[in-house]
């Protein structure tokens, strides 16, 4: 039986899925999104559909091309720092590719049967454009959430090292990952991370903690269990954790502290990557 393909459509609902797909691995990477150059690269992936009208091709041509542009993919949509980067994002991207294509083929298999054609890499259903939108964004909310989850669970499983910068100068810390934390600057409602005074050294800003000449110092109200008070902070110009090979630029505010009973230089609370 033969398959109607019409190509307006298959460009319009490849350029919808690529730009969630794409959206998903730069979630994933927790990389900084330009929405213009995800749908850019997303047009070039729709685009790059149209191999479906060309004659069939021989196996290991088709996964060339198709590697050839998810690669392409890649570099339209993200600024990537280094090659360690790119076969990062680009094993990212290709998981998360198996995992909506094989999501798609299940729900069209057990929900909606009817025509579908692959051919060269691309696939095309038959299915209404209403449905896929829906398969689509379901598949975005699973793999975001799914990403959350597991930069959760690494952040978890050990302490972290971060980098602090502040008027100049930086200061390596060894953090303890403690969910406890729930320490946020009352007006801007940023995390807060509690650090040792002799561990931050340098970086402590001059005037701290009068905050004369510092519009970046606060004072930060906290209750535990030994009892309530405040503690002064400043918001430094970077902090950068480090997670395993990854890399996150935080904002947020430091609150010093001269008696933190930890072997630690400091306390960070999971949920400052999100």
């Amino acid at each position: 039986m033969k398959q109607t393909v019409y190509a307006d459509v298959l460009l319009a609902l490849n350029f919808f899925i690529n730009y969630f797909l794409l959206l998903s691995v730069g979630r994933i990477m927790k990389s900084s999104i330009s929405r213009t150059r995800i749908c850019l690269g997303a047009a070039f992936g729709a685009a790059c559909s149209l191999t479906l009208f060309l004659p069939p091709l021989p196996f290991v041509l088709g996964c060339l091309i198709k590697l050839i542009i998810s690669s392409g993919m890649i570099r339209i949509s993200f600024r990537l720092k280094n090659l360690h980067d790119f076969w990062h994002c680009l094993l990212v991207t290709c998981a998360v590719t198996f995992g909506f294509g094989g999501a798609m083929l299940a729900l069209w298999l057990t929900l909606a049967p009817g025509g579908m054609v692959y051919r060269n890499g691309t696939v095309y259903f038959s299915l209404s454009p209403a449905f896929i939108i829906f398969v689509t964004v379901a598949c975005y909310t699973v793999i975001t959430l799914a990403g959350k989850i597991c930069r959760r669970l690494e952040l978890n499983s050990a302490a972290c090292r971060a980098v602090v910068r502040c008027g100049g100068n930086e200061r390596p810390l060894r953090l303890m990952c403690d969910t406890g934390n729930l320490l946020t600057e009352p007006f801007s409602g940023l995390p807060v991370i509690v650090a040792r005074r002799s561990a931050l050294g340098c970086v402590i800003p001059a005037g701290f903690p009068t905050g004369e000449g510092n519009e970046n110092m606060r004072v930060i109200p906290y209750s535990a269990l030994g009892g309530e008070g405040v503690l002064c902070a400043f918001r430094p110009q970077r902090v950068t954790l480090f997670v395993g090979r990854r890399e996150y630029d935080i904002a947020c505010y430091i609150a010093v502290s001269d008696s933190l009973d930890s072997e630690y230089d400091g306390v960070v609370n999971p949920k400052i990557i999100d």
